[in-house]
């Protein structure tokens, strides 16, 4: 399981950007396993707050499948 941090930026039902500090930009999907539910994001985005995703990657799809999403303070 890979880990990355950082802001969700954009949100599009259950798929998002996360910028990370140094200005990376990577494509997410949540997976259906994740606590977090689509509806979840936007108020991730409005709130500006760093968060830390735990992801797999997919061979088939562009970006990573998160399963997990937590909140840093």
């Amino acid at each position: 399981m890979r880990t990355a941090q950082g802001r969700i930026t954009a949100v599009q039902e259950g798929r998002f950007l996360l910028v990370t500090p140094a200005g990376r930009v990577l494509q997410m999907m949540l997976s259906h396993r994740a606590a977090v539910e689509p509806q979840d994001l936007p108020p991730l985005q409005a709130a500006a707050n760093r968060v830390r995703v735990e992801y797999r990657d997919s061979g088939h799809l562009i970006g990573g499948v998160v399963e997990r999403i937590q909140v840093e303070a």
